[in-house]
């Protein structure tokens, strides 16, 4: 015989309204803990794309004065 404990399903209707509640309030994390059972969801941020500049245009030489007469 097995020594595990059995687990209860987690139900997914549960996980379906952490995530909504997420998307409505704009967090980022939500974790739940009842009894024994622990549901954690989170949202998985992106990177915001990095910024890049164009370089600065190389001084231009002045005119060479005319020559004195």
């Amino acid at each position: 015989m097995s020594s595990q404990k059995t687990v209860d399903p987690i139900d997914p209707r549960l996980v379906r309204k952490l995530a909504d509640i997420l998307k409505e309030t704009e967090l980022t994390e939500i974790e739940v803990e009842q009894g024994d059972l622990k549901i954690r969801v989170a949202r998985q941020l992106t990177a915001a794309p990095a910024v890049t500049y164009a370089a600065a245009p190389a001084p231009v030489a002045a005119p060479a004065a005319p020559a004195p007469v």
